[in-house]
């Protein structure tokens, strides 16, 4: 009898990452310039995630029928990219006004929307896709698996085996799930178990925008805007197919679109899927006059997606974006780590919360660089303190642009809390970012890490003395003479419950930077060992 043929060996890669949305395909690049080997694992068949573009012929115009907005002032990374990757941006038409329907048998009220509805927003030229083309075109050959579904990861010690449900096992020295969290709860299995509140967190996580639809309709020229209409509409009845709708005009060319979200529900978008787009027109034409009913409607349904939208999305209301650290923690000592934009400290959700989380599993997988020249570091921490105290300058304008970005988005709950998390979530960030650049250069001796702290951490961390309660007390001087919020009382002069949730919450999101600035401290000293 022969011998059995044995199975081949797969070869053990660096890191594997799952999920080849922006935050995969983004960290695929970083580390991939860093010479590590790679599988980038996507189970659609398409790269992108919930960035999607579709092409209308007829008019030549791109369609953004996943994420779109960017906002430069407040997301800086999205904006670096562009500029990195050579893609040009544009202001998202947005004049002062839209229309606003609240009963169904009565025409359109026309309110004007001081600075604007969406609040400074931008959108890629040509499509967000081009974001993602490019920087799927910049990878090794080969290192992309698309139409795979990882099943299960088994840790076997000195590499991870990840299960897939085509094809062979993948083998890798860390691996970077770069889904969103509901996703990893329903569809892969770990071997060991992850840590009960971990496991709890995936579940409870909610992913921004999973199970909404978003419409784009195209005309041969934009009628409204030669009827010096904005585009921008409001619809807030019982009977509403799109909630919002906006200018989608491509610029440069003769013809027009009208994007919009739609307000059904998944189920009852499944009960009018065949006139859904019949629907859509003619609340169009409600809206904006019987030019309306002749363009082409394009529609993508996220609820429709499995590896968008989890079944816990189908059946609840659209949540914003949460900021859970156990979500950031490094798993099976190390190997596993949890990425995608619902795990960003600052922009959760958004394509900017992406590249922040890709910026942080780099730094959690890769150790700096030795090869540049060390600084004294009195130097560096003065250099550091510098760079906050012009971030703690600028932080009260930023709580003002997050707070206006809420309020143009028509949400009405916990303004305050919010636009100010994002604000100190942003700073925090941006902070990591000048600690990284200055890692390479500072004498990090692991003599000086005593009870799991380096003695550089209190140095740094000195710069941040008092900001949270200067920066609090600016916030409530600000919206105590805000007219924006005269009408949100609770916002407008908080009481002393909000005002205690609100110094917790900074004091929790502190405590993460410093623990976050530490572990990168002790990364560079040697104290932490990378496995790759």
């Amino acid at each position: 009898m022969a011998d059995p043929v044995p199975l081949p060996v797969t070869p053990v890669v660096d890191v594997a990452i799952v999920g080849a949305g922006l935050c995969g395909l983004a960290l695929a690049n970083m580390l991939a310039a860093q010479g590590l080997s790679l599988r980038l694992i996507e189970a659609r068949e398409r790269l992108g995630g919930r960035i999607f573009t579709q092409r209308c012929e007829a008019t030549g115009q791109a369609l953004d029928l996943g994420a779109s907005w960017f906002w430069p002032e407040i997301e800086p990374r999205i904006s670096a990219l562009l500029s990195e990757l050579g893609l040009a941006s544009h202001a998202q038409h947005d004049p002062g006004d839209a229309f606003w329907l609240t009963d169904p048998n009565r025409e359109p009220e026309r309110r004007t929307e001081p600075g604007g509805v969406h609040a400074g927003a931008h959108v890629v030229t040509g499509g967000a896709a081009h974001i993602i083309d490019t920087l799927a075109d910049r990878l090794p050959t080969g290192c992309v698996r698309t139409a795979t579904a990882v099943q299960r990861l088994h840790d076997r010690g000195e590499f991870i085996e990840l299960v897939c449900h085509t094809g062979p096992a993948i083998r890798a020295r860390q691996v970077v799930l770069a889904l969103p969290p509901r996703l990893i709860h329903q569809h892969i299995e770990f071997e060991p178990p992850l840590p009960a509140a971990v496991w709890a967190a995936l579940a409870y996580t909610p992913t921004w925008m999973a199970a909404q639809a978003k419409s784009a309709t195209t005309f041969a020229q934009p009628f409204w805007r030669m009827a010096g209409q904005s585009g921008n509409a409001f619809v807030r009845h019982a009977q509403a197919v799109l909630g919002e709708v906006f200018d989608a005009s491509a610029p440069g060319l003769a013809a027009g679109a009208l994007g919009g979200f739609v307000a059904l529900n998944a189920a009852q978008r499944e009960s009018f899927q065949r006139g859904l787009p019949l629907l859509i027109s003619s609340q169009l034409a409600q809206l904006f006059g019987p030019a309306a009913q002749d363009g082409q409607a394009y529609l993508q349904d996220w609820a429709l997606e499995p590896w968008t939208c989890s079944t816990l999305e189908r059946g609840q209301p659209q949540a914003p974006p949460q900021n859970q650290p156990l979500l950031r923690q490094p798993l099976w000592a190390g190997r596993l780590l949890l990425g995608g934009s619902e795990t960003a400290a600052h922009g959760a959700g958004h394509m900017e919360g992406a590249l922040e989380s890709a910026d942080r599993l780099q730094h959690a997988l890769c150790r700096p660089s030795a090869s540049a020249k060390p600084a004294a570091n009195d130097f560096t921490v003065a250099s550091f303190a510098l760079c906050v105290q012009a971030l703690r300058g600028i932080a009260p304008q930023r709580y003002r642009q997050h707070l206006t970005r809420l309020l143009a988005s028509q949400q009405a709950e916990l303004l305050t809390q919010r636009a100010l998390l994002a604000t100190v979530d942003q700073v925090y960030s941006e902070a990591l970012v000048q600690l990284d650049v200055l890692l390479p250069v500072m004498h990090l001796a692991a003599s000086e890490i005593s009870n799991g702290r380096h003695a550089l951490t209190v140095s740094l961390l000195t710069a941040f003395d008092g900001w949270n309660k200067h920066l609090l007390e600016a916030v409530l001087a600000h919206n105590a003479s805000s007219c924006a919020l005269s009408n949100f009382p609770a916002e407008h002069q908080p009481d002393a419950d909000t005002v205690r949730a609100i110094t917790l919450d900074l004091a929790a999101a502190w405590r993460e930077f410093a623990l976050e600035l530490n572990t990168r401290l002790l990364l560079a000293a040697g104290e932490i060992e990378s496995t790759t």
